[in-house]
């Protein structure tokens, strides 16, 4: 997972990801701390579909995408395609978001 550690950097990624029209991309906005993004099994959802880059946002590196993004609580993903927002999901389900995954791309 590529670190985005700060809202610049977020930004670059959209604007990069609209010019070039390179695909899907996922945000994983996280915490060292938090407890309920521990039960998700990373290595399986990105496995899911190789061809999604994802990105990790650790919310007490960087405080100001997740709610830029919309969303409130952790875990939590952005799924942006070619630059566009697809959606926003939070859960330590893995089910759901696995089904999200398939479903958003």
């Amino acid at each position: 997972m590529i670190p985005l550690q700060t809202q610049i950097q977020f930004e670059g990624l959209l604007n990069q990801e609209s010019k070039d029209n390179s695909g899907n991309v996922i945000v994983y906005f996280t915490a060292s701390w938090c407890g309920a993004c521990k039960k998700l099994d990373l290595d399986k959802l990105q496995q899911l579909d190789t061809n999604i880059r994802w990105y990790k946002c650790d919310v007490d590196e960087n405080k100001y995408t997740l709610g830029y993004c919309g969303l409130k609580s952790i875990p939590s993903f952005t799924f942006i395609k070619n630059g566009k927002f697809l959606g926003k999901f939070s859960s330590s389900n893995m089910e759901m978001v696995s089904d999200m995954i398939s479903q958003s791309f």
